[in-house]
C-alpha cells in the first residue's frame, strides 16, 4: 500500500508492522501523596495534550520515588507516551512523544509509555500513531463506562504500515516546520487576546480615554445603575412564535442548544421561555471557571430564539450604544458589583443567588454616548483581529488534516 501524496523522491512500498515490534510498553507511576510536588519531573495527561512534543523543561509536575522505580520508569528521546484513561473515546490512547536528548522524565499512572525498541523517526511515529487509522483501532477496541480506557495488549495490536527510514525523517521534517507554523499562529492569537484583555480593563477604568473629532475631551463617566441603561425583557414565546432553544455558553455566547449539546435540553412546552431577538442580552448566573460571577453575553448568530426564565434578559435603552455594552461585559470590571449582591453561601448547585431587582440596581460607570461608540469601534477592531488570525488557524489545522489523510495510510 502506498498514500495518496508522497515526497517525489520515494517510491518503496511501505511495509506492515505492529507496534509492539517498535515499542515495549510499560504502566506509570502511581505514588503516595506526598511524593508529589518534589523530586523528578514526570509526563501527566496535560503534557501529553498540550505539546506538539515533550521536552524535560515543558513539563509541570514531579514526583520523588526510589532509585529502582526511577530507573524502571525513564522516559528517554524518543520514547512515546499514550493516555492510558479518558473521559471520552477520541481522547483515549491519543499519544505524544519525548524528544529531550539530555534530561530524562518519569511517567504517571494514567500514561503507558512505548519504549523505543525498534527502528523509527519519532516525530512520524508519533504522527502516524495520531492519524486516522491507528487511531480508529485504538479507539474503537478501548473499554470503560464512564471511563474509557486502553491496555497495554491493544496498543501492542496496531497495525501500522511505514516507509523507510529517510521518507519517514523527511515527513516528520515536513510536518515539524508545519506545527511550528500552527504553534506561532496559536501564540499570536494568545497575545492578542492578553493584549485586549488588558485594554479592556485600562479602557473600563479610565486609564485610557477617548478625545473627539476635535481633539476635546469627552465628558466626564457619570456612575448610574443598570435600570437606567437598560430595558428588562420578559416577553413570552407566544403562539411559538421561536422553536429555537438557546443556552448561553461562556466561551462561544449566545449558541442553539442543539448545536452546542447535539441535543435539546429544554422543554416541549417553549410558550413558557422568554422570547429573544438579535442584538438583545441575556445574563447567565451559573459560575464556571473564569466565569465567577456568570457571563452576560448577546444573541448574534440568530433573528431570535427563546430562553429559560432563569436567565435575565434586557436590551440598551436608546442612550446606550449596543456595541459598547457588549464589550463592557466582556471585561471583569461588572464583577466587583455582582460581589456585593452574592455571598458564597448563597451559591446553589453552581447558580448564584442574585435577585432580578438587584441585578438591575447594580451601578456602572458610563461615557458619553458619542465615546461608547469610539470605544465600541476600537475593540471591535481588537476583535477582528483576533477573528481573522483565528481563521488563519483554522486554516493551517485543516491544511494540516488534509495533509495527514493524504501522506498516511
Amino acid at each position: 500500500m502506498e498514500p495518496l501524496l508522497r515526497f517525489p523522491e520515494f517510491n518503496d512500498t511501505w511495509r506492515q508492522t505492529t507496534l509492539n515490534q517498535l515499542l515495549q510498553f510499560k504502566n506509570g507511576i502511581n505514588a503516595a501523596k506526598e511524593q508529589y510536588g518534589h523530586g523528578r519531573k514526570f509526563i501527566n495527561v496535560l503534557d501529553i495534550l498540550n505539546n506538539d512534543y515533550i521536552v524535560y523543561d515543558l513539563i509541570n509536575s514531579s514526583v520523588n520515588v526510589s532509585f529502582v522505580q526511577e530507573k524502571a520508569s525513564k522516559v528517554e528521546y524518543g520514547d512515546l507516551l499514550f493516555l492510558r484513561s479518558s473521559e471520552t473515546r477520541e481522547d483515549v490512547g491519543k499519544c505524544n512523544v519525548y524528544l529531550d536528548i539530555k534530561e530524562y522524565a518519569l511517567f504517571g499512572g494514567f500514561v503507558i509509555r512505548g519504549k523505543k525498541s525498534g527502528e523509527y523517526d519519532p516525530y512520524f511515529l508519533k504522527l502516524l500513531l495520531n492519524a486516522s487509522s491507528a487511531r480508529n483501532q485504538i479507539s474503537s477496541k478501548s473499554g470503560g463506562s464512564t471511563r474509557y480506557n486502553v491496555s497495554q495488549e491493544i496498543l501492542e495490536s496496531v497495525l501500522l504500515n511505514m516507509p523507510r527510514l529517510k521518507e519517514q525523517q523527511k515527513i516528520s521534517s515536513f510536518f515539524k516546520l508545519l506545527d511550528q507554523k500552527i504553534g506561532k499562529q496559536k501564540e499570536k492569537i494568545v497575545q492578542l487576546e492578553l493584549f485586549k484583555k488588558g485594554i479592556l480593563r485600562k479602557i473600563f477604568t479610565q486609564e485610557i480615554r477617548f478625545k473627539d473629532e476635535n481633539g476635546q475631551e469627552y465628558p466626564k463617566w457619570k456612575k448610574r445603575p443598570l435600570s437606567k441603561l437598560v430595558e428588562r425583557i420578559t416577553r413570552k414565546n407566544k403562539n411559538m412564535e421561536s422553536i429555537l432553544p438557546l443556552t448561553i455558553s461562556a466561551q462561544h455566547g449566545l449558541v442553539d442548544q442543539i448545536t452546542f449539546f447535539n441535543k435539546t435540553v429544554a422543554g416541549t412546552n417553549l410558550e413558557g421561555y422568554y422570547l429573544l431577538y438579535n442584538g438583545e442580552f441575556a445574563y447567565n448566573k451559573s459560575y464556571s471557571n473564569g466565569y465567577p460571577f456568570g457571563a452576560i453575553k448577546r444573541l448574534h448568530n440568530h433573528d431570535k430564539g427563546v430562553l429559560s426564565s432563569l436567565y435575565i434578559c434586557f436590551k440598551p435603552l436608546d442612550s446606550v450604544f449596543g456595541d459598547y455594552l457588549e464589550h463592557y461585559f466582556e471585561s471583569t470590571l461588572w464583577y466587583k458589583e455582582m460581589s456585593m449582591i452574592s455571598v458564597e453561601g448563597a451559591r446553589n448547585h453552581g447558580l448564584l443567588n442574585i435577585g432580578v431587582n438587584d441585578f438591575f440596581e447594580t451601578m456602572h460607570m458610563v461615557p458619553d454616548f458619542k465615546e461608547q461608540q469610539k470605544i465600541a469601534l476600537y475593540l471591535s477592531s481588537i476583535n477582528s483581529k483576533i477573528e481573522k488570525e483565528s481563521e488563519k488557524l483554522i486554516s493551517l489545522t485543516e491544511l494540516k488534516k488534509g495533509l495527514m489523510q493524504q501522506m498516511f495510510i
